[in-house]
């Protein structure tokens, strides 16, 4: 082949090459998707028994505790409890989740309040990670809380 044929080839499959580098770029960035990651369907559960309890909807909340839980604590001893506790709870937000087939660990960041927690401090707030235990039981999720 002479030097003429060479550039004529050239010439060619220019366009060719100056769109692979952009077809590439469309491929990465298909595969890379939205960014966003999955979430285990047990988060949106533990969100839900949180915003339940935020807002005083104790009957809803106490759906999401585990059976054997709910055969030991009446609903109304449920609700003394959660009611009577000296730090109170006012945000909550599920972050992560760790799971195997039939148990998981939730991550929940929440903000609290302690009220008249030492002389002369009418209140306190701070924030804490709390770590939640979930347990599927008969294809269902259930909070089973530390006791």
């Amino acid at each position: 082949m002479n030097e003429r044929s060479i550039r004529t080839v050239q010439s060619r499959y220019r366009p060719l090459s100056l769109l692979a580098p952009a077809v590439c770029v469309l491929l990465l960035t298909a595969c890379a998707g939205t960014g966003e990651t999955k979430h285990h369907p047990v988060e949106e559960l533990a969100q839900q028994r949180w915003d339940a309890l935020l807002k005083g909807d104790f009957d809803t909340a106490y759906t999401f505790y585990s059976p054997g839980y709910r055969s030991a604590n009446s609903r109304v001893d449920f609700e003394i409890s959660y009611r009577s506790r000296k730090v109170g709870i006012y945000q909550a937000k599920v972050n992560s989740s760790d799971c195997a087939s039939e148990a998981c660990t939730v991550s929940t960041l929440v903000s609290y309040r302690v009220g008249a927690p030492a002389p002369g401090v009418s209140k306190w707030e701070s924030t804490a990670t709390t770590q939640e235990r979930w347990v599927r039981t008969e294809g269902k999720w259930w909070f089973v809380p530390e006791e």
